[in-house]
């Protein structure tokens, strides 16, 4: 039986729904769709199995060519490199991380660079090596939850094993900056009769951690706190030192602190460069430099870091350059962003409002209160006076002197 060429019918694309990630949509099917919902980003699987977010105008500009691969027959042999991490099950899509392999070739940490959508379980994770020189990592999700609700994203990914012999990437591919910080220590065995309260919990290389632990009667390991967390370029050990106890295991897990201004906070030997290989998005400039680090905004103008030391994040690296970083977002600088742009203005009154009680510590607010001088106005409605028969009470004539005390007022302003 000959086999059919593709056509448009053969385009399907996704949306994330109250109930999870609903695909399998024709062209037709998600333009009704979006006559009763206006405005959804639907969800395409090209032929290079990218995910693409597109608008329902999008959607109809779609091809049998979006479902081809880009080069199909490029059988030229590869670079040996770092592995690459895929996202499946969890009936949910989208969620994408950058590997971060140490110096010895051990995978101890995940940058999450998308947590996807709809997920209705924790997905699992793929480590795929192209020339099968590592092994053994192995990594496992846990999803975001609101008041005890599932949102669909993943929260982070654990390393529960960092496996073996994996390669850095090639040095032309984009890398950023980032802090690898301990957050947490997982038991992975609690090991049994230690003495609880004087045996230490130890990290090597330590890099600043403070740990502590509970346990039970019988000397088992419970759990571990973080108090401090230091930042490692390479994967710590962690065990009890004990005369005592045995086969406690643990599980160091990190946070990744994705921020180009690290440097000027921390040694600089403890940031690492991560490779970027899948297509982290650029949040804006800073000194000529991409940002790929959270931000925050104040009346519409998109900082970086602490809010009152912030950094200024520029749209374009022509605009960062030689532009002045650091600065204190003050009433009298955010005033300086406010007419940039319409939103900028519009935002600026609730901004504003606030900004005025966190400055309004000095009294002068008061004395504008005093302003009451405004009520001798109100006095002018003493004016009235002018009408005699209203003058017949006694008042009247004491009124006649607040007119001068009046203009004393306007001598005041």
């Amino acid at each position: 039986m000959p086999i059919q060429p593709p056509s448009k019918d053969n385009i399907k694309v996704g949306y994330i729904s109250k109930t999870g990630y609903v695909k399998g949509l024709t062209i037709e099917e998600a333009n009704n769709y979006e006559k009763l919902s206006p405005k959804t980003t639907f969800i395409f699987i090209d032929g290079d199995n990218e995910v693409r977010y597109l608008s329902i105008d999008e959607v109809n500009d779609l091809t049998i060519n979006d479902l081809k691969r880009s080069n199909p027959c490029d059988v030229s042999p590869k670079k040996c490199g770092p592995p690459t991490l895929n996202f499946y099950g969890g009936e949910g899509i989208g969620a994408k991380a950058n590997p971060i392999v140490d110096a010895q070739g051990n995978l101890i940490a995940a940058d999450l660079v998308n947590r996807g959508y709809g997920y209705k379980t924790p997905p699992k994770v793929q480590v795929i090596d192209p020339c099968n020189n590592g092994n053994g990592a192995v990594l496992e999700t846990e999803l975001v939850y609101k008041n005890g609700k599932n949102t669909g994203r993943v929260l982070r990914v654990i390393v529960r094993d960092s496996g073996t012999g994996y390669l850095p990437p090639d040095q032309t591919v984009p890398q950023y900056p980032a802090l690898i910080k301990l957050s947490d220590v997982i038991v992975k065995n609690p090991g049994i009769n230690y003495n609880c309260g004087v045996d230490q919990l130890v990290v090597v290389p330590n890099n600043g951690t403070s740990l502590s632990y509970n346990c039970d009667p019988f000397g088992k390991i419970k759990s571990v706190k973080v108090n401090d967390g230091g930042n490692f370029t390479s994967l710590p050990t962690i065990f009890m030192d004990s005369e005592t106890g045995v086969n406690a295991d643990f599980i160091p897990v990190f946070d990744v602190v994705r921020d180009p201004l690290v440097a000027e906070e921390v040694d600089p030997g403890q940031v690492v460069q991560v490779f970027d290989l899948v297509g982290l998005q650029i949040n804006g400039y800073v000194g000529g430099d991409p940002y790929y680090g959270n931000v925050f905004f104040e009346n519409g103008v998109k900082y970086a870091g602490m809010r009152n030391t912030g950094v200024r994040v520029y749209n374009t690296r022509a605009e960062s350059i030689g532009a002045e970083a650091t600065i204190t977002p003050d009433t009298d600088v955010v005033a300086t962003f406010v007419p940039q742009t319409t939103t900028d203005i519009a935002s600026t009154p609730t901004v504003d409002t606030t900004a005025a009680p966190a400055s309004t510590p000095t009294p002068t607010p008061a004395p504008t209160p005093a302003a009451p001088p405004p009520p001798p106005p109100s006095v002018t409605p003493a004016a009235p006076p002018p009408p005699p028969p209203a003058a017949p009470p006694p008042p009247p004539p004491a009124a006649p002197p607040p007119p001068p005390s009046g203009g004393g007022g306007y001598g005041g302003y």
